[in-house]
Formats: structure tokens, C-alpha cells, sequence
């Protein structure tokens, strides 16, 4: 005998009550069909489940958080889904239509991650998001504590990452589950074998936990088996990422000088403000090519600092008072040079004025080693003063300087985001990349320059920052492929008896002719199980592999997430 029941917590995870089918004491269980389509993915994170019953025996209100639970004959309920209430049923309905959505494509959408997540191996710094959101009290007690069996260490070290607030499934999604990409091999009807490259999966389980990494296991199925039934699919190809466009929006715009070498002298310029873009390919263009837009924000966590080989500190704007003619310029300088780009806000380095001189700015002069990549922008902080200007300067060496050398510079007034960091679109980036060479057999250079201005001339001021940047390409890699999407061939879907099957990473299945003979078999990844019941109420699974984006496109989520990425890149590019 199989049966199933429901349990119902508040929004904040207080358990309210338990509702059987045949109760020895209580309220009934009253549901018009049973449960129907409870989603579940191959890790066992819950994505949607949707039936219908009776309002006043079910007892679910707005935000309650429903579990359902299954056993065989009197042995131990065991948990087979779990998810938020989104639509509830009307108390005046005899009827009444719900839907559940699991705790990933809603409560953890909308919840904030509020800590800075230290490096560690990429499992333990998950743990330690979900260890830090249970604290937070934005769930109450409906989120379970992570383990290391839900969410294992995966021999990868990740970067330290400030949480800035960011949605927590956002967070997840875009900055820490691309960065470790794993390799599974499946078995071909031929007895070949086939290569895919995954990146973790997560979500929040039927028991109430958070899950994060690869699934394991392997479900075998045979059509020799009572009541399995294994069928084809349509292959579904609505949706095709093969490339990805990151883009910063919140950039300057920029002016300078460029001599192409060609003897005419410098050639002024000034570009209006343009997004910074990184193209990025994360899948094959076997079936063609698309696009889709990323937009992230300016974070200093994102970007390496660029360190300085020489570094020196001048008193531009003074009045002398005094001072020898001509006047001492070099200003007291305190600190190592290296706490620029050592990216520790506590190591600074302070410059305070020359004997007799009252100074209205300072400029620090920055030189790079030849081979410093192509910088995105600067980073830079002042404490007692303001940065007022940014410029860049470069000169190849493939050029003989003599007539005419080939340099560019660019210039920029002051970061315009708290980080520190003022960033360069893409056109005046291109006038840099035509001189940002290395080696030669010329003298080159790579110099920048700070210009701060001191709130009291008399004082000194304090730099924490102040360096070139570029995007981290480990990190820009990580946020855009698990976009990636493309059509996978000859999927299937197998029908079994009851709901006695536990999520896995893939199906071993087994075809057979009307005599029962075995006709092939194949290994597919997983990409959903739903636990459902027929119209005459018996209990069954159906198993989907091999087809990722329709088992997506069972669940609604995924049109809600289409459309918010079209308004955020819409949004981004209007700003632009």
C-alpha cells in the first residue's frame, strides 16, 4: 500500500499541521486527484507542484511552505517534495487551485545575502551562504542547516566574494556555480560513449535543505519491468545560448590624445560614455549562433588590480609661502607604494605636504611592467582629499619614436562608483588596445596618473586604492556559462510505477521489442522526475533525461526569468 500526505508550515516555519488521506483522528486530507506534476530535479532541489482540493480542509495559506510525503505500507514518511505556496485556493471555492514553487525560484529570489564569503573550496563557501541566510532571519526557521552530504566540499578554491546585498539564488546563479565545471560521460544505443560539460546544480530539497553540487547515482530502468513504459520526446530547440555579452553600464566617458606614428602629431578625442563588454563563447555553434546579454555591476570583487613596478608622489598645485625658489615639490610620503594594488583596505599610504607649501593637489605617478594586460580602468580611494582626475598613457615600442610615436592617453574625472572604481567603455578602451603592446625595439611605457585634491591643504590625505583594473576573466567566465544552451538530441521519458524513486545523475535504460528482447540501451543525464497521479489516483514517476531545456520549460519560473533578463538588459542599455 502506497499513500501520501502533506504537511504545512507558516511563512515562517512554524509547522501548523499534517493532513492525511484517512486520519485516525482529525481533519482529512482532501485533494481533487491527488497530487499532480511535483517537479523535482536530478540533485532533488524542488522547482513546481500544482493541484487541486478543498480550502478549508487543507488549510494553506499565502506563503506556507507545503511538504509531501510519501510511504509504503507503515514504513517511515519520507519526504518527496517541498515548496512555497504562490496561488492558494479561495475559501468560498468548494475547489480551490494551488501552486507551489520550490524555495529556489522564489523565497531565495527574493532574500539578500548580506556577508562577505570568505576564499575557500567552493562547497564550504555555499555552506556558508546558506549558514549565513538562516542566521539573517529572512526565512525564520523554515530553511534547514546545509551539510557536508547536501552540499559537499568540491575540490575547487573560490575567490572571496561580497555579498552586496545581491539575491541569493542571483548570486548563486551568476557568481559562484560556474566556477567549477565538471565532465560526465553517458553511453550511446551503440555502445559509444558521449562527453558533456556540467557546472553544479542547487536548489533546496524535499527535506527542507539546501543542496549545491553534482548529482550521483544512476537509476536503472527496464521495460521489462511491470508498468514501466519508455518513450521518445520532441526534441526542443527554443532555446539557444552559444555566446554571452558581459556588460558594465556604469562607465565614463573619456578624453585624450592618440598619434598613430604616421608623423601628423596627437590627435584629440573625447568619447561620450559607452558599457564596457566582454564577449564570451560557453557553448558550440553546431546548431547556430545567439546571443544573450549579462549585465553585472561595478564590484571591486570583480576585478584584479593591476600592481606597479615604480611609484612617486608630486605637490602640482601649492602656493609656496616662503619656500626656496624653487620650491620643494616632493611631499612626505608614509606607507608602502604597494597598498594600492595589495587590495587591503586597511594598508594605505599617506602624503602630507612639503616644508612651506600649501598644496592644493597632488599627483601620483604610476609606471607598469611591459607586460601589464589591457586595463578596463582604475581603481582608487582617498581619505582627506578627492580623486579630481584619472589618466592613462601608453607608448609602444614597435614604433621608432623619432617623427611621431604611436601613444594614446586617456582621462577621465574621478571614480563614479562607491567601490572606487571608474571603468572605460569600450571605444576609448579600443584607442588603448592599438598601443598596449609589448616588447619591440623601441622604448615603451605604460604610466598613470592620480590627481587628488586635499579637503584641507594643510592636512594630508590617505590612498587605500589606487591601480589600473581589469575584469577577473576566471570570474566573467564563471558568471556566463552556466547560460549556456543548446538542443539535446534523441531525449526520452520513462513512465514507473509509484513514487519508490529517488533523485539521480542519470537513467541506465533498457529498450525492448513487443517480444521483450533487448533492443538497446542507453545512459542519458537526468534532468527531471515528477511525481505525479493518474486520473484513478495510483502513484507514478515519470523520469525525463536528456532534454534540459524542456524539462525547464515544464516550470513557469523559467518564463519569469526570460523576462526579467530582458528587462534588466533593456534597462542597462537605456542607461547607457
Amino acid at each position: 500500500m502506497e499513500e501520501y500526505r502533506i504537511r504545512v508550515l507558516s511563512p515562517d516555519g512554524t509547522e501548523k499541521h499534517v493532513r492525511e488521506l484517512d486520519p485516525p483522528s482529525g481533519t482529512p486530507l482532501y485533494l481533487v486527484g491527488g497530487p499532480r506534476r511535483m517537479e523535482v530535479g536530478p540533485l532533488g532541489d524542488c522547482r513546481e507542484a500544482t493541484f487541486e482540493g478543498d480550502p478549508a480542509t487543507l488549510g494553506i495559506g499565502p506563503r506556507d511552505t507545503v511538504q509531501v510525503q510519501y510511504r509504503t505500507g507503515h514504513g517511515v514518511w519520507l519526504n518527496r517534495y517541498a515548496g512555497t505556496a504562490v496561488i492558494t485556493g479561495s475559501t468560498r471555492s468548494e475547489v480551490g487551485r494551488y501552486k507551489l514553487q520550490g524555495l529556489r525560484y522564489k523565497r531565495l529570489i527574493e532574500i539578500e545575502v548580506r556577508t562577505l564569503l570568505l576564499e575557500a573550496d567552493l562547497g564550504a563557501q555555499v555552506r556558508q551562504l546558506f549558514v549565513d541566510v538562516i542566521a539573517s532571519g529572512q526565512l525564520g526557521s523554515t530553511l534547514l542547516p546545509p551539510t557536508t552530504a547536501t552540499i559537499p566540499d568540491l575540490n575547487i578554491t573560490s575567490a572571496a566574494i561580497q555579498g552586496n546585498f545581491w539575491p541569493a539564488a542571483k548570486l548563486i546563479d551568476e557568481r559562484l556555480k560556474g566556477r567549477s565545471r565538471q565532465t560526465r560521460t553517458y553511453l550511446n544505443p551503440d555502445g559509444s560513449t558521449q562527453a558533456k560539460d556540467v557546472n553544479p546544480d542547487w536548489g533546496v530539497n524535499a527535506d527542507l535543505r539546501p543542496t549545491f553540487g553534482y548529482p550521483t547515482g544512476t537509476l536503472v530502468i527496464d521495460e521489462a519491468t511491470f508498468g514501466v513504459e519508455i518513450d521518445g520526446l520532441d526534441t526542443d530547440s527554443s532555446t539557444l545560448v552559444t555566446d554571452v555579452r558581459v556588460v558594465f553600464a556604469q562607465t565614463l566617458g573619456a578624453q585624450g590624445l592618440t598619434n598613430a606614428a604616421d608623423g601628423t602629431g596627437n590627435h584629440q578625442y573625447q568619447d561620450v560614455k559607452t558599457p564596457l563588454t566582454y564577449p564570451i563563447s560557453v557553448a558550440p555553434r553546431t546548431f547556430g549562433e545567439a546571443w544573450r546579454g549579462l549585465p553585472l555591476p561595478v564590484e571591486a570583487s570583480l576585478f584584479e588590480r593591476l600592481p606597479a613596478s615604480t611609484a612617486q608622489a608630486f605637490a602640482t598645485g601649492f602656493i609656496r609661502q616662503g619656500a626656496p625658489d624653487p620650491p620643494n615639490i616632493t611631499p612626505t610620503v608614509t606607507g608602502n607604494w604597494s597598498a594600492l594594488w595589495d587590495g587591503d583596505a586597511l594598508t594605505t599610504v599617506t602624503i602630507g605636504p612639503p616644508p612651506d607649501v600649501t598644496v592644493s593637489t597632488y599627483t601620483v605617478q604610476l609606471t607598469f611592467p611591459d607586460a601589464t594586460p589591457l586595463p578596463d580602468g582604475w581603481e582608487a580611494r582617498a581619505t582627506g582629499g578627492s580623486i579630481s582626475q584619472l589618466t592613462v598613457e601608453a607608448r609602444d615600442g614597435l614604433v621608432q619614436p623619432n617623427g611621431g610615436s604611436h601613444t594614446a592617453s586617456a582621462t577621465v574625472n574621478g571614480p563614479n562608483t562607491p567601490t572606487g572604481l571608474a571603468l572605460l567603455g569600450d571605444a576609448t578602451r579600443a584607442r588603448l588596445a592599438a598601443v598596449w603592446t609589448q616588447g619591440g625595439g623601441w622604448p615603451g611605457g605604460k604610466t598613470v596618473y592620480f590627481q587628488i585634491t586635499p579637503a584641507d591643504p594643510q592636512q594630508p590625505v590617505v590612498l587605500s586604492a589606487g591601480t589600473l583594473v581589469r575584469a577577473n576573466p576566471a570570474l566573467l567566465d564563471a558568471s556566463a556559462t552556466p547560460l549556456a544552451r543548446i538542443p539535446t538530441l534523441n531525449p526520452v521519458t520513462a513512465r514507473l510505477p509509484g513514487w519508490n524513486y529517488s533523485p539521480a545523475a542519470t537513467a541506465q535504460l533498457t529498450l525492448r521489442d513487443p517480444l521483450g528482447n533487448a533492443v538497446e540501451t542507453r545512459e542519458l543525464p537526468i534532468e527531471l522526475l515528477v511525481y505525479d497521479t493518474n486520473d484513478d489516483g495510483e502513484l507514478y514517476t515519470e523520469v525525463r533525461c536528456g532534454q534540459r531545456d524542456e524539462a525547464e520549460a515544464l516550470s513557469f519560473t523559467s518564463a519569469i526569468a526570460s523576462r526579467d533578463q530582458n528587462a534588466t538588459t533593456d534597462a542597462v542599455q537605456a542607461s547607457t
